[in-house]
């Protein structure tokens, strides 16, 4: 049925657009330069696609470059054809790998049960393999971890590429030869003269390291096969290679996706590019339609290319190419500037159809400012006065900042938040020099090795252990004479920590330091911060599993060393007020982006023209110094288009150490006749500083709106909702700082029981009808898995102990009362994640809420949908799990609830009764272990709805942050209190 919304949208097309939406059948490139509208087309094409055709909406799959990018596909899909858009398969690359890996398995009988593996395993891994004698060469004394990285990020570039360690061997050794056999390669004067020249023996010197790293690259692959291990980048590889030797697999596939549509189709790389290839193959002339831009290719450092984009046009000469040369967003000036940059990239003749100039659908014509500034502080005090002068005239107006680094967007968020200009950044942020990092690592630097004074004067310095500013002058001077006497007499919280080194786990022990020094305050205080210390807590975990550490100084010694190796760690933070109209960003981040105002400060060749490193392997493919300056070029053509109304460039001739900068080459590209050049006079920038009461408002927005972003970006869980329920606090800290809590036995307990249980679903059912899987095959299971479990738990060695000696004796019995549970047939999935949308109206605006669940078990039959989620518990009565007896609180009836919720929506179960169920799994007196479904009506699920609705308007509004739940014994609310 055609909808009205898809009515509207199709008579606001252009002839290009309505060409590209209306040719459904055969091979399609579109050439969709900024601003041209193609996700609308994207999705107007695959609505057309349901209307013409008989096609079902899950024969269609669409894929795209990012999450985000996915997301807005499936967004814009929703408003025009409704529910049915979540039945189209929309992923990103990896996420399309991972489904189909899941709902294929046993075509990937050598991925069952594999868990993905840490940064932290893979150089663990890599550091074990490089100790092997034959490669030595790897490993270089004095510096033995130099390699490390360097192979682990060049194994991801021949993965992206799907170059196979053979395939790189072959290159490497074939490439020695020719060097050898090429008399460009010989030298014809000096000492040299009928040798080989310096330049092409470094290059055999580097092809002979690349056989060693092919050598290593496959020691590495098997091991992973052999510890049961996949990394990011092994999702589509693995999904290519089966592809290639799985036969049935390919023709499923090739079968099930009738249409396929690629987005931003410039940045597919090699792998991603082939899976595409190898399902089209299935037609002579298939139902591809490819949209994207090769002026915009910007991830060409992540295996994206060029020849990917044309590879599909020289295998289907059929293809029709459209090009969409009608922009909606910037003015002609802009976009004739921008392209006579751009045209540097190309030669005469080269990808003539590719390179169409724009038209603007938009009114202006004012040429693009260009600002020089004598020094930096000029260029910024400039900016923001430009920047204050634009939201107080012109309130509706959106305006961007963007710049190359990343250190950039840190300096000018600072700097607008110093002056009072609201302003939202996102940028990479380094775990180990943020102060947080700082802090943290220099304590425990000092609580492992007490000599290291100048590490506590640190944390004294910068406001830990609660004392006052007399006392903390006092105790650093103390400390530097060498006087440690009274150390512990003025921090008795070291007393502490020393004596809990040896009776906590290392991780619970680190989760201790931070409480005791006064670190956690700062984390509340700051949202950014709690984020950076997740990710410090996080790496701790995983060096703890990964090397087995139970000692809390082995631990924090292997942090420092871990610390020592790593040249950093970049996390993504979004800062600042997500509202305010001035938004701070690098270049990349701002991809598919637009604003009425673009700056594009610091615009010299020394930011964005910076040096690369020196490679250490040859690839069959390189990139030559030319490709580097043109992908520099893309990006800042990417950085300027973003510009509806008005672009602006500025750079000053010297830096703030008064070393002189030079102009970037793009500016004069752009055309003299499309810039005004503006001399700024010098000023002097006078920032202003917060006072306390302006910090602390400030502190509470960014609360409010890091609270309603996480919700927006994440979604909702029914644990989140219980949060809420039992108290506000509890909330915005456990579900939305989500600060790190050392492991419980009985969580671990059940982590370990969902796991065994897990396993059990993915044996290989026996002929028999009622007795699929055999009685003693799921004791065994069960016992291997929760001691596999248990290996790497971070639990002390006593509650571990506690914990698997109970679980283990209880297998059999639980085996035993759970054998009909395991005999039940239909479509078995297990650890699903499975998600649904929620609206609610506030003021005049419609919030979208993604409610999401991690489903233990769910069984499809023929008219209903069995749902069962494992407790770790004793069983309870019906009236105590919907809360109606005195000591229980109801969450587990609305997670039942909200489970039903999840499911109901889903296209597959419309016609089917959903029916959720808790299974306990610790035996009770006779044995048993039984299965509790509890009747749902409509009523409950219109309680639960109530009560997010209560959650959104909560936050959004604000007052959750003023709300305290009436327990005076709340450690949440006095968190709050403190504050």
């Amino acid at each position: 049925m055609i909808t009205t919304e898809f009515k509207e949208a199709y008579k606001r097309l252009n002839k290009e657009q309505k060409e590209a939406v209306d040719t459904i059948e055969g091979p399609v490139m579109v050439v969709a330069g900024p601003g041209t509208g193609k996700t609308t087309i994207l999705a107007l094409r695959i609505a057309n696609i349901l209307l013409q055709t008989d096609t079902p909406a899950s024969g269609i799959l669409a894929l795209t470059f990012s999450e985000a990018g996915a997301k807005a596909m499936r967004l814009k899909l929703r408003t025009i054809i409704g529910t049915r858009a979540d039945e189209v398969r929309i992923h990103t690359f990896h996420g399309f790998a991972s489904s189909i890996i899941r709902e294929f398995e046993d075509h990937f009988p050598h991925l069952a049960r594999s868990k993905q593996m840490t940064e932290v395993e893979a150089e663990s891994l890599m550091r074990t393999i490089l100790k092997e004698r034959k490669f030595a060469p790897l490993r270089p004394l004095g510096e033995p971890e130099f390699y490390i990285q360097k192979i682990l990020n060049t194994m991801s570039t021949c993965r992206q590429e799907a170059w196979t360690p053979e395939m790189v061997e072959s290159f490497a050794k074939e490439e020695i030869e020719r060097i050898k056999n090429d008399e460009a390669s010989i030298s014809t004067r000096g000492t040299s003269k009928g040798k080989l020249k310096a330049e092409s023996l470094k290059r055999i010197e580097k092809c002979e390291r690349t056989i060693i790293f092919a050598r290593v690259y496959k020691k590495y692959e098997e091991d992973k096969v052999g510890k049961r291990k996949i990394d990011f980048d092994d999702l589509i590889f693995e999904l290519l290679q089966t592809m290639r030797k799985d036969e049935l697999l390919l023709q499923l596939l090739q079968e099930k996706f009738l249409y396929i549509l690629v987005d931003e189709h410039q940045d597919t790389n090699g792998s991603q590019n082939l899976i595409v290839k190898i399902i089209s193959d299935f037609f002579e002339n298939p139902n591809l339609f490819v949209v994207g831009d090769e002026k915009q290719a910007i991830y060409r450092f992540q295996g994206a290319s060029i020849e990917n984009f044309l590879q599909f046009q020289n295998k289907w000469s059929s293809m029709k190419v459209i090009n969409l040369t009608q922009n909606y967003r910037s003015h002609q000036k802009i976009l004739d500037a921008s392209f006579s940059m751009i045209e540097r990239n190309y030669t005469e003749d080269e990808l003539a159809k590719l390179r169409a100039p724009l038209k603007s659908n938009a009114r202006g014509h004012r040429t693009i400012e260009l600002q020089v500034a004598t020094e930096r502080a000029t260029e910024e005090a400039f900016l923001l006065e430009r920047l204050k002068k634009i939201v107080e005239k012109e309130p509706n107006k959106q305006i961007a900042i963007i710049v190359r680094k990343n250190r950039d967007v840190a300096r000018l968020l600072a700097l607008c938040q110093t002056n009072g200009l609201e302003a939202s950044a996102e940028r990479g942020v380094d775990i180990f020099s943020h102060p947080v990092g700082v802090l943290f690592f220099s304590l425990i630097q000092f609580l492992s090795d007490p000599s290291q004074t100048e590490s506590l004067a640190t944390t004294i310095g910068s406001g830990l252990w609660d004392l006052d500013f007399a006392e903390r002058i006092e105790l650093i001077k103390r400390l530097r004479s060498g006087d440690h006497k009274e150390t512990e007499q003025m921090i008795p919280e070291l007393k502490e920590l020393f004596k809990n080194r040896l009776e906590l786990s290392a991780t619970s022990y680190l989760l201790l330091t931070v409480e005791k020094s006064g670190l956690t305050k700062k984390l509340l205080d700051d949202p950014q911060s709690t984020e950076v210390w997740r990710n410090i807590y996080k790496l701790a975990e995983n060096i703890a599993t990964e090397n087995n550490l139970n000692d809390a100084r082995e631990l924090m010694q292997a942090l420092l060393d871990y610390k020592k190796s790593a040249d950093y760690r970049l996390i993504k933070i979004i800062s600042g007020n997500t509202n305010a109209r001035v938004s701070i960003m690098t270049a990349h981040g701002s991809k598919g982006l637009e604003f009425d105002y673009v700056f594009l400060p610091f615009s010299i060749e020394e930011v964005w023209l910076s040096k690369k490193r020196g490679t250490y392997f040859i690839l069959p493919r390189e990139k030559e110094v030319e490709d580097e300056i043109r992908d520099e070029r893309r990006l800042f053509y990417v950085a300027l288009t973003r510009a509806r109304s008005h672009a602006t460039i500025s750079y000053a001739v010297r830096d703030g150490d008064g070393s002189t900068q030079t102009e970037l080459r793009f500016i004069e590209e752009l055309g003299k006749e499309h810039l005004t050049r503006i001399q700024i006079p010098k000023t002097e920038i006078l920032p202003k500083a917060e006072n306390q009461t302006d910090r602390e408002n400030r502190k509470v927005r960014e609360a409010i709106q890091y609270t309603e972003r996480t919700l927006l970006e994440n979604g909702l869980s029914v644990t989140a909702l219980n949060h809420f329920l039992d108290c506000p606090n509890k909330f915005f800290y456990k579900s939305i700082l989500r600060l790190p809590e050392p492991r419980s036995p009985s969580s671990e307990k059940g982590n370990a029981m969902h796991e065994a249980i897990s396993n059990v679903w993915h044996l290989t059912p026996n002929p028999s009808p009622r007795n699929r899987r055999g009685e003693k095959e799921i004791t065994k299971t069960m016992i291997s898995s929760i001691n596999e479990y248990f290996k790497y738990s971070p639990l002390s060695k006593i509650d571990k102990g506690v914990v698997l000696e109970e679980l283990v004796a209880s297998a059999p019995t639980v085996a035993h009362s759970l054998l009909e549970h395991f005999s039940e047939t239909g479509k078995v999935s297990t650890e699903s994640w499975v998600d649904t949308h929620f609206e609610k109206k506030f003021k005049k605006e419609t919030i979208t809420l993604r409610l999401h669940g991690k489903l233990d078990a769910i069984i499809e039959k023929d008219k209903e949908v069995l749902v069962f989620d494992y407790k770790t518990r004793e069983a309870m009565s019906v009236n105590a799990i919907k809360g109606e007896t005195k000591n229980e609180d109801g969450n587990y009836f609305r997670q039942l609830i909200f489970y039903k919720m999840l499911l109901a929506d889903k296209p597959m179960y419309k016609e089917k009764i959903i029916l959720p169920a808790l299974v306990f799994v610790k035996p009770d007196r006779k044995g048993r272990c039984p299965t509790i479904g509890v009747p749902i009506e409509q009523s409950d699920i219109e309680r639960v709805r109530s009560e997010i609705a209560s959650l959104i308007e909560s936050v959004w509004s604000g007052s959750l942050f003023s709300s305290l739940c009436g327990d005076y014994s709340c450690a949440y609310c006095a968190y709050r209190k403190l504050l």
